[in-house]
């Protein structure tokens, strides 16, 4: 959000209203700036100590100093502790924690304790984008706390990832909350981000963006292909019909991509996950908020929960030597302008609603939204076969638009909201019924 400078009497007043404004501009309006502080060779060197714990095994020791999860708990707790030092009072850091039990913690109750950082938004602070990275562990037996598991790329990179931004974004100020966490228990089963969507759920969070980072920071897979580009955006959709606020939620971040990450392929995949696997976000997309996962272009099996090990001349264990620092650098910034660019916007539009069965025309109507900076709305449209945007209507601070002569029955329509300085917030597109009550 900008603020409006107001001219006083008294130039004293007013160099310090300046200032005020200046502090408090949004980090979209210096993206760039932003952007040049990722460090690539950071994050590697936070992956290289995650995996010095030898296990991050959610069952593994606690106590050590040295070893086991509690110690790389206390390591990523500190170091964000730092980073929240130098923030101005913009980010804090705290644990998060619930009990879990299933058949991965032989079920019996287990603690399962997040690292969360929390960037408070200026103006519209319950409004939450969250991305996540999971900092437990696991080696071939799931049930082996004591065996080295380092965890480098599965995904002491994710948790790096969240790390560097929350280092970054808490130098800026955003209209919107950011929370950036190290979830653990993901390997025993999706336990800490369990815990932090049920929280996300008491505390009423308006969640309208998830991200988790799990398995991205590679660029060599099991075939032996390399991609240092390409970063998999995996999305679901709600219904078997119509479209998703996680895809729009994945869409969003494409274009985001496109202006200010060039070099980077975002691959759109419209799954919620790999085949018949699973990560952090699914918690948050089965509570119904918008959830995506960021993976690396191509798998290398051979290094994901396997025993560290040499057979016939290859290497197999998740070790740092696998992971690079170019493509940590290169998801990090990809979470960067995500989560400021949408953390700068408007709030998406609520209540979104559509009419205009058995007529030549289509009506949308939504919530007019109450962000300061509101400059009004713009309506998209696409072919139901599309994935892009097709058409763009401005249409002002209102909340109704009529389509003339637009059918419905061959579109895909949606409401954006846009603000004063031109920040767009993700699409809403009305929910649809999967049968029709009435038929013609």
């Amino acid at each position: 959000m900008t603020l409006r400078r107001t001219f006083f009497a008294f130039l004293s007043l007013t160099l310090a209203t300046s200032a005020f404004a200046q502090e408090n501009r949004c980090a979209s309006l210096r993206l760039d700036e932003v952007l040049a502080r990722i460090d690539g060779a950071k994050m590697k060197q936070t992956v290289e100590k995650l995996a010095s714990f030898g296990t991050r095994h959610s069952l593994s020791d606690t106590k050590s100093g040295t070893r086991g999860i509690g110690a790389a708990r206390r390591w990523i707790f500190d170091e964000l502790s730092r980073y929240a030092a130098a923030s101005k009072g913009r980010m804090t850091i705290s644990y998060q924690s619930s009990m879990q039990s299933g058949p991965r913690t032989k079920d019996q109750p287990a603690e399962m304790i997040n690292v969360v950082a929390t960037i408070k938004g200026t103006t519209d602070p319950n409004r939450v984008y969250v991305a996540t990275g999971h900092y437990d562990s696991m080696n071939s037996d799931i049930m082996d706390p004591i065996g080295d598991a380092p965890g480098a790329n599965d995904d002491a990179s994710g948790t790096s990832e969240i790390m560097e931004v929350a280092r970054v974004l808490s130098q800026y100020p955003t209209d919107a909350t950011i929370v950036l966490a190290a979830v653990m228990g993901e390997e025993q089963g999706l336990f800490g981000s369990t815990g932090l969507a049920d929280h996300a759920l008491a505390e009423k969070w308006n969640v309208e963006g998830d991200i988790t980072n799990d398995i991205a920071g590679s660029v060599e897979g099991s075939s032996g292909a390399i991609d240092n580009r390409t970063l998999r955006i995996f999305s679901a959709n709600t219904l078997p019909i119509g479209d998703s606020t996680s895809r729009h939620w994945a869409r969003f971040v494409r274009d985001g991509a496109r202006r200010w990450l060039p070099q980077v392929n975002v691959r759109l995949v419209y799954r919620l996950d790999r085949y018949r696997r699973g990560g952090d976000h699914a918690p948050f997309f089965d509570r119904g908020f918008p959830a995506i996962r960021f993976t690396e272009a191509n798998e290398n099996y051979r290094h994901q929960h396997q025993n560290v090990r040499v057979e016939n001349g290859v290497q197999y264990g998740d070790l740092p030597q696998f992971v690079s620092a170019d493509y940590l650098k290169l998801v990090a910034s990809t979470n960067t302008v995500a989560l400021a660019t949408a953390a700068c916007a408007p709030s998406a539009p609520k209540n979104v609603k559509v009419a205009g069965a058995v007529s030549d025309d289509t009506t949308l109507t939504w919530d007019v939204g109450t962000d300061a900076d509101l400059a009004g709305y713009e309506i998209v449209i696409r072919e139901t076969t599309g994935d892009e945007w097709e058409r763009v209507i401005a249409v002002g601070k209102v909340g109704t638009f009529t389509a003339k002569d637009v059918r419905i029955d061959n579109y895909f329509f949606g409401v954006r909201a846009i603000d004063t300085d031109g920040n767009r917030s993700p699409v809403r597109t009305p929910d649809e019924p999967i049968r029709q009550t009435k038929w013609r």
